[in-house]
């Protein structure tokens, strides 16, 4: 007679393979949305003075996969750049940025699809990051103050 199977054991392994396809996806989407590359040359060092926005939606890039941040992001604006920084359960891969004014070549206000969105477009950096609401007025509002 065949012993009964152990749920507990069918759970722990339900979880622990969620858990590493929770973690692989969060990399997969730092590695090919941008987010780590941005890091590499605006990663955090401390947090960032100025206005914090929390829960933004922001796309990263566009295209056929472009990465979307979904209230997953917060944003903090300040008079020397714009730190961003994604929430716990989304973190793999994804550490705090802080990128600076003097970094970005071009903030303005698009329309696609139907939807109104800033579009930050930075130095050497081919993909743009697109904000909406309150964030990407904020950071609209400062750019073109500082200009």
């Amino acid at each position: 007679m065949e012993p009964a199977p152990n749920m507990s054991d069918d759970i722990a392994l339900i979880i622990a393979l969620f858990a590493i396809a929770w973690l692989g996806v969060c990399a997969l989407i730092s590695l090919m949305g941008g987010w780590h590359r941005l890091a590499a040359k605006f990663r955090a060092t401390s947090a960032g003075r100025g206005e914090e926005i929390r829960f933004v939606s922001m796309t990263l890039g566009t295209g056929l996969f472009p990465a979307r941040y979904r209230n997953a992001l917060f944003v903090t604006v300040g008079p020397s750049g714009v730190g961003l920084s994604v929430i716990f359960l989304f973190r793999v891969l994804h550490p705090p940025l802080f990128i600076p004014w003097s970094a970005v070549e071009s903030v303005r206000r698009e329309r696609s699809w139907l939807v109104n969105h800033v579009a930050v477009s930075l130095h050497d950096f081919d993909k743009r990051l697109f904000f909406r609401g309150r964030a990407g007025k904020k950071i609209l509002e400062t750019f073109n103050a500082l200009a």
